[in-house]
């Protein structure tokens, strides 16, 4: 039976000891947002499951978009050839057209195969993307012969954390600001920080093992992607330089953040900070207050902020300007304004209000 746990770092480590020891299951399904912990579990099946030389003779790699389940099927049913077992690696599984199909291979599983299938869940906000469904037959059969890991994302609030944690599993220590920098710098993409905090142990000079806020500053070149929920917090915390920042990125994006999503995440998130200070008004308790709007505790205090910042004839003009702006983007009234231009003359208005 397949360990479940909401942790995606303790799961992670618990399924990499299994394969440490010798302990490996005839069925891996890694699926996720967070490519890094899928990327870094096939790897080290990769590593271990065959001797090196037996990998030339018993290590199949498919990729999803070149491949059926029919194909991954018929190869995981085939019995090993001058080698005591095969491993058949699914790569880019979410490319095919219906990984599910692979679930026909339960009903007989070859016990000298190894079958791992990797499923990166596309992780761009903007972008509509179809994950595992926990529902299907495939999912829960999944479960039962082998090994079911969901690699999730880690909150941003959790990052500069994480990044201390990755620090010290290298023998080093990261001052705490320049965690939340490498952060801001490379965003929550985790692949993206290993390879600037990878970069970083090597540039450190020979016998230094602490990275700073200056060996940040001098040697990470801001490289990371914004999101919608950014650009709000920042809009809530009063954050003027990074909301232009984002703004800017999104400018720079092209299609990817179409100003429509942008303008209509901005007024959901208005909306709700009006609502709150009308609950407030009601005489409801913050906690009951959270609730009712969906809004996570931790985010609690965010909200606190941004209803000191935006109080109620605030938070009404900065909705009335969403409305012109929202109207401005549809019609000729823009004038020879780009969709970038007029968001970033929106967050200064906002910025003024």
């Amino acid at each position: 039976m397949a360990k479940q746990t909401t942790d995606t770092v303790q799961h992670f480590n618990s399924i990499s000891k299994e394969i440490l020891s010798g302990d490996i299951k005839p069925f891996y399904l890694l699926f996720g947002k967070e490519h890094y912990y899928i990327d870094k579990l096939c790897d080290l099946l990769m590593d271990k499951v065959l001797p090196p030389e037996e990998k030339d003779f018993g290590q199949l790699v498919y990729y999803g978009s070149e491949v059926s389940a029919n194909q991954v099927v018929n190869a995981a049913r085939q019995f090993p050839m001058m080698v005591s077992r095969q491993l058949v690696v699914v790569k880019e599984a979410q490319m095919m057209k219906k990984v599910e199909d692979i679930g026909v291979y339960f009903d007989g599983i070859q016990p000298t195969t190894v079958l791992v299938v990797c499923y990166k869940t596309p992780n761009d906000p903007t972008r509509s993307s179809r994950n595992i469904d926990k529902r299907t037959s495939f999912y829960k059969q999944a479960q039962k012969v082998g090994v079911v890991f969901e690699s999730n994302q880690i909150p941003d609030y959790r990052l500069d954390r994480w990044i201390e944690e990755y620090a010290r599993s290298k023998g080093l220590s990261i001052e705490p600001m320049a965690a939340k920098l490498m952060v801001e710098f490379a965003g929550t993409d985790i692949s993206k920080v290993v390879l600037e905090l990878d970069k970083l142990i090597k540039l450190l000079p020979e016998g230094h093992k602490s990275i700073t806020v200056a060996t940040v500053e001098e040697n990470v070149g801001l490289s990371r992607d914004y999101s919608v929920f950014e650009l709000t917090k920042a809009l809530s915390l009063k954050d003027m330089r990074k909301a232009f920042r984002i703004v800017q990125f999104f400018s720079d994006s092209g299609n990817r953040y179409p100003i429509q999503m942008i303008l209509a995440a901005l007024s959901s998130h208005f909306f709700r900070i009006l609502r709150y200070h009308a609950l407030l008004q009601e005489g409801i308790p913050k906690s009951n207050i959270l609730s009712q709007l969906g809004i996570h505790p931790y985010f609690g205090r965010e909200y606190d902020t941004a209803l000191r910042h935006y109080p109620v004839k605030k938070t009404m003009r900065v909705i009335s300007l969403l409305k012109d702006y929202d109207q401005k983007s549809k019609s000729n009234s823009r004038g020879n304004a780009t969709d970038g231009e007029l968001l970033q003359e929106l967050v200064l208005k906002i910025a003024d209000s």
